[in-house]
């Protein structure tokens, strides 16, 4: 057992934007298709949200992990209308003071009677947020996320959601070595989103705290709407953080040691798509005037996803 942090985090509360029958295929409504958003009316499905925190490790990290589980929180109403009461979280080796709603310790059992729970309350037109921090280690193998007690692998946690049927998923692996969780969790119309690529990028990331610092901000569509589709979405949300952590290691001169993935087509390969936004020094792929579109595949279902329905 190694002893780090990780935590999960799934999200139920309001309408769930998209079509009434995603697919990578669905139509787009303005005339380009690489930056169109998907038409389709609202379903009146609700959004669930469930909290997972492993192992925090030593004092320094359970500070910095619940400070960042309590904004989270605050972004997940603010951005995505999911209210306290309908987001549910397990904490490390003991529940925090601060976090007043959470239950711990984050076994293995506690974490699949979690996930159990929430998965009753799904209905096929709901959707399901995962969210999960902390760290990870591999063991030469397979790569595990770290709990107190025994440690759950990637496939072990893939398994958990393997036949979750509800109509919006979304998966955000924010953890070292997050890379290897997205073929686990692949699916159809699934978006998975790792802080690493599936390689040795075992440092601490900077992701969970630069995620949850723009899920809680105000976004807004001059500013945010990266993919110029005329709303805001999971994709832009995304994107605007890949580029700032992008451009953090760049300020600091440093190579940086989290590359993000997004897989959204069920292939279980994740992609940066993010280079299409960045510019060339910090890894963008497309300069010039093909700059600024979202890529064909990966990403369309992301786009689907709205942050602020009916805004």
């Amino acid at each position: 057992m190694a002893w780090v942090l990780p935590l999960i985090w799934a999200v139920v509360a309001q309408p769930v934007p998209g079509p009434s029958e995603p697919s990578a295929k669905a139509e787009v409504k303005p005339a380009d298709p690489a930056n169109a958003a998907p038409e389709g009316p609202e379903p009146k499905g609700v959004r669930h949200a469930l909290i997972l925190c492993g192992h925090p490790g030593d004092a320094d990290h359970v500070k910095s992990f619940s400070d960042t589980v309590r904004k989270l929180g605050d972004g997940l109403a603010r951005t995505l209308g999911i209210p306290a009461e309908r987001q549910h979280v397990v904490f490390g080796a003991e529940r925090p003071k601060d976090l007043p709603r959470a239950t711990g310790p984050a076994t293995r059992e506690a974490v699949s009677a979690a996930v159990a729970d929430v998965r009753k309350a799904l209905r096929p037109e709901d959707g399901l947020w995962v969210i999960c921090l902390g760290h990870c280690h591999h063991d030469g193998r397979q790569v595990w996320w770290n709990l107190p007690g025994p440690d759950i692998s990637a496939t072990e946690f893939g398994k958990l959601f393997a036949d979750v049927a509800c109509r919006e998923q979304v998966f955000v692996m924010t953890t070292s070595l997050g890379g290897y969780f997205v073929r686990p969790l692949a699916r159809r119309d699934r978006v998975v989103i790792a802080a690493t690529e599936a390689d040795a990028e075992t440092n601490e990331t900077t992701f969970p705290g630069v995620f949850a610092q723009f899920l809680a901000a105000d976004l807004n569509l001059a500013e945010h709407d990266v993919d110029k589709d005329g709303t805001l979405s999971l994709f832009d949300l995304y994107v605007v953080v890949a580029k700032e952590i992008a451009q953090t290691y760049a300020s600091a001169e440093q190579l940086a040691t989290e590359h993000q993935q997004l897989d959204d087509d069920g292939d279980g390969v994740g992609h940066e798509v993010q280079n299409a936004y960045l510019p060339e020094e910090q890894g963008g792929t497309l300069p010039g005037k093909k700059a600024n579109r979202r890529p064909p595949r990966d990403g369309l279902r992301a786009a689907q996803i709205l942050l602020k329905p009916g805004k």
